[in-house]
């Protein structure tokens, strides 16, 4: 069902496969230049290229046809690019193509590391992974890849601050609300509540705002 669900989100472009791919290739077995290609399948595939073309792959990322021949075979061989037919809306069969497994030994391979990490001591070296243990231990359930990237969504983009993400977390156990949504709606409604509190204060220490508060008081 997860699986399903991710393959969803990467084809309407919610979740950003280049990035997925590239965190995680080496842990799948794959170099650089596999890496880079499968991203530019799953990126035609979205784009509605249902057909596999080698020599366009070529041409597009400038890596010689019979590089990208042998990667596209590497791949087969491992079982993540897969060729298949299907049925078209009259009915007619066309060949496709799906690297559904690439995501589905990425998902593994996450699923692995937080079960390492959970039997061993704790070792948090970022904030990310101090945020990711918080959530865990609060909902008491393994985040999932998605959830992972949010997380560092939160840090590196939107810059919440981990003060703010622990109330938000701590807020949404006390509500029984054990999803990322619900903290990060949180997390959006006090960010944007703060910035339209410090919109409409003014600095009275500055001599214009004192004359203007001294001019508005009635004269005797």
């Amino acid at each position: 069902m997860e699986h399903i669900l991710i393959m969803k989100l990467i084809e309407d472009g919610i979740v950003d496969i280049g990035k997925l791919v590239l965190a995680n290739y080496k842990s799948i077995g794959l170099n650089e230049t596999a890496a880079f290609i499968a991203i530019e399948l799953f990126n035609r595939r979205r784009r509605g290229e249902k057909l596999l073309n080698p020599e366009k792959v070529s041409n597009d990322l400038g890596i010689p046809i019979e590089q990208v021949t042998q990667v596209l075979e590497d791949l087969m061989r491992q079982d993540l690019l897969r060729i298949e037919m299907v049925a078209g809306a009259n009915g007619r069969e066309s060949e496709t193509y799906n690297l559904n497994n690439v995501v589905l030994r990425i998902l593994v391979e996450y699923d692995k590391k937080f079960k390492t990490a959970a039997a061993g001591p704790k070792n948090l070296a970022t904030t990310e992974e101090e945020i990711v243990d918080m959530l865990e231990t609060g909902f008491q359930k393994q985040l999932t890849p998605i959830e992972v990237e949010i997380i560092k969504k939160w840090v590196g983009e939107d810059g919440f601050q981990l003060i703010d993400i622990r109330r938000a977390v701590l807020d949404a156990v006390k509500a029984n609300k054990h999803n990322l949504s619900y903290v990060d709606s949180l997390l959006v409604k006090r960010k944007a509540r703060t910035k339209d509190e410090k919109a409409v204060k003014y600095d009275s220490g500055q001599p214009e705002a004192l004359k203007n508060f001294f001019d508005s008081w009635p004269k005797k």
